[in-house]
């Protein structure tokens, strides 16, 4: 060693140690980007806040949601119902012709708009608030060993809490994932994950006619449906699961316009592709139903939708239809039961018993993704694992939905 390096080391060190006799360091207790990290992936205390999150969003989403609904339609009944029934007759008379344009120009936005604004625009704000925090990349870390159950890591639980704002962005992520196995594993899991959509239909019928605890029955079956697929899959997918590597960002304070501009880019799909197909259907469902066809076309649902799930036959068209849009069976439903109850702020109450909405929202929940969502499925996995995976949510959902219609009457249900 040189006598320039070791004077060069020397001076470095007494430098040091004269830096800290003459600073004095003021330990001061406050919440650090560091400390949120500790408190949000610890389990100790990370568990219990993603139960309080959860629950936060359940219940902004039940009672907001719920008196914006009630709100919504209540104005509709009031100002544009009149209206646009006034405008209506007067074009086109009120015979079939007339009554048909009301299913679609009355009854239908109706139906769109009271799901939509409520509750999908509502959840889309809430996804957007999570994301912008930063929490979403916490609970990654947070949830990795229980992902490893499911032959995944943490990051696959980011496709999962996107898959409930929309499953197709999420099938999306889940095709970044590093092996087949895992993006196979991961894909299958999010077309169990209740969508907006889906939610809002939850939310739109059982939450808003019966109340919360049925609620919480219908989105807990959901859950356990779900962690009895990511079981099952680990173990019918062959090959092995990988360790975590994530960078780890830091929290930040959300931004009321970035998370608003979110929200609004997500809902706009809804808006102006969704509420036209809800139209076109409740036209073609007021045509039917004035022609007397919807009859005809329900009775071959017979045995099945009102034998074994116990719902009205013509509540099996409106799931079909749901393969084109899930929010799209409640809001025909709706349509369906303003149109045949007569007056505006009709609801499916006038269709369906307590035990119909459980088994109607929870079948709805579990079979046939929306097409969107199974197109893209089908282009990540292919033409076989489409058709499993299709038959797997059609098996369950009558499976689940005759058990429970006959489960809950017995135990008095709605009695």
């Amino acid at each position: 060693e040189s006598g320039a390096t070791h004077l060069a080391r020397e001076r470095h060190g007494l430098t040091g140690i004269l830096g800290e006799e003459a600073v004095r360091r003021e330990e001061r207790r406050r919440l650090l980007p560091r400390d949120a990290w500790s408190l949000t992936t610890w389990p100790w205390t990370g568990v219990p806040l993603v139960i309080i999150v959860a629950a936060g969003i359940f219940g902004f989403l039940f009672f907001v949601g719920d008196l914006l609904a009630r709100g919504f339609s209540s104005l509709w009944g009031t100002f544009a119902s009149p209206a646009i029934t006034s405008a209506v007759t007067s074009l086109a008379g009120d015979g079939t012709l007339g009554k048909v344009l009301l299913w679609g120009f009355d009854a239908g936005i109706e139906a769109s708009l009271s799901i939509g604004l409520p509750y999908i625009l509502t959840f889309y704000f809430l996804l957007g608030f999570l994301e912008d925090t930063g929490y979403l990349n916490s609970l990654a870390f947070l949830t990795d060993r229980l992902m490893h159950r499911f032959g995944l890591h943490g990051r696959a639980i980011v496709p999962m809490v996107a898959a409930a704002g929309c499953n197709v962005p999420a099938l999306v992520a889940a095709g970044q994932l590093p092996s087949r196995r895992e993006r196979t594993i991961a894909s299958t899991l999010v077309l169990f994950v209740p969508c907006s959509a889906r939610t809002a239909v939850i939310l739109g019928s059982v939450g808003h006619f019966l109340g919360w605890q049925p609620t919480l029955l219908v989105l807990g079956i959901l859950v356990a449906i779900w962690l009895g697929m990511g079981v099952a899959l680990q173990r019918i997918v062959p090959g092995g699961s990988r360790g975590l590597v994530m960078e780890m960002f830091p929290f930040r304070r959300p931004s009321l316009k970035r998370v608003a501009s979110k929200a609004w880019e997500q809902f706009k799909e809804f808006l102006f592709i969704a509420t036209p197909i809800v139209i076109v259907g409740s036209l073609v469902l007021g045509g039917l139903y004035e022609t007397g066809w919807l009859v005809k076309l329900s009775d071959p649902l017979e045995p099945v939708v009102e034998g074994w799930l116990g719902l009205p036959a013509i509540a099996g068209l409106t799931l079909i239809l749901g393969f084109l849009r899930k929010e799209l069976s409640l809001q025909l439903l709706v349509a369906l039961a303003v149109a045949t109850a007569g007056f505006a702020g009709a609801s499916i109450t006038e269709l369906m018993s307590p035990t119909d909405m459980v088994v109607f929202a929870l079948v709805n929940a579990i079979m046939l993704p929306c097409i969107s969502s199974m197109t893209v499925y089908w282009r990540r996995n292919g033409l076989w694992a489409t058709t499993i995976a299709l038959a797997a949510t059609v098996a369950i959902a009558l499976v689940v939905g005759g058990v429970l219609a006959r489960v809950l009457p017995a135990v008095g249900f709605g009695v």
